[in-house]
């Protein structure tokens, strides 16, 4: 799709066929390395800086509600005078939201296009960089909820769903970590190529990008703490079980001592078959032994 106002010129490719990279080839003179690069995602960001043009690879986190965690979404930029070309192979909702509205809206379409490319590219990745910021939103939910159900006895509930929050935030903080370096470089490059007044653009889109990376950190935080206090009441629940298992087993340690006596043939065995209320008399000490034992045990505070 193309988008031109004045001289500014907006080109957005999804899934660009070779005939059409080689028609921006031709046209603006991209060197042959950077559209075979086009060609698939790049495994790494990279900024670099040509005579007429900036070549810029950027990643973003893109949630995937089915598998529940972010994946890389990538954009290439290809940033002249004049235009700017944006690249990227699959659906990428903020750039879908723009060009929707700079078809409705000619208001929106004069702000963005009637300034200069720098302007335009910083545009397009202000609306990423927001887009990003808005897909923290699910993890701050998640969290919250975390939060509510902690001291409600759903330890085991709980241990899943903060794995997979933690997974998720694991994926984001990989990818938004390798981009620091890149807007780092564009706050040194850009003014560069565009010149001094368009400093602030590229030192906006860092403290921008800043702010997700603390965001991200700030969950990462918070989720290892709920994970920690998790972990100490389900290991207390564990503890407590094990703790009325070992109760019970002692509780029948005398009982089978006592039995296993009166099973002894020996002369001098009391009891048995001496009289025809053996069976009940036995049945008894068995009784009040467990009744004085389980009284001790509350007592002690181990019932």
């Amino acid at each position: 799709m193309i988008i031109k106002k004045g001289k500014i010129k907006w080109i957005n490719l999804t899934n660009p066929r070779t005939e059409e990279l080689v028609s921006l080839e031709k046209e603006f003179g991209f060197h042959p390395v950077i559209i075979e690069e086009l060609k698939e995602t790049s495994a790494r960001s990279k900024v670099e800086v040509y005579k007429d043009y900036l070549f810029v690879v950027l990643q973003f986190p893109i949630y995937d509600p089915e598998e529940r965690v972010s994946r890389k979404g990538e954009i290439d930029f290809l940033v002249t005078k004049n235009t700017v070309i944006s690249v990227h192979y699959q659906p990428i909702e903020p750039l879908e939201l723009i060009m929707d509205k700079l078809e409705r809206d000619e208001s929106y379409k004069e702000r963005l296009l009637e300034g200069s490319t720098s302007q335009l590219f910083y545009y397009i990745i202000q609306a990423c960089l927001l887009f990003v910021m808005r897909q923290l939103h699910h993890i701050d939910e998640k969290i919250e909820d975390i939060r509510n159900t902690l001291f409600r006895d759903q330890e085991r509930t709980l241990l899943e769903k903060i794995s997979y929050v933690k997974r998720d935030l694991l994926s984001y903080h990989l990818i938004t970590q390798s981009q620091i370096g890149i807007f780092k470089s564009l706050q040194i490059i850009g003014p560069e190529f565009f010149g001094e007044k368009t400093a602030i653009y590229f030192s906006d889109l860092e403290g921008d990008f800043l702010k997700i990376t603390q965001q991200c950190e700030n969950f990462k935080q918070t989720i290892e703490a709920f994970e920690n206090t998790n972990t100490q009441l389900l290991s207390i629940q564990m503890n407590k079980v094990m703790q009325r298992f070992s109760v019970l087993a002692f509780l029948t340690f005398p009982i089978m001592v006592i039995l296993a006596l009166f099973t002894i043939e020996t002369q001098g065995r009391p009891l048995i078959g001496h009289t025809p209320y053996d069976f009940w008399i036995l049945v008894g000490a068995v009784i009040i032994v467990v009744g004085i034992m389980v009284r001790i045990f509350k007592k002690k505070g181990w019932l």
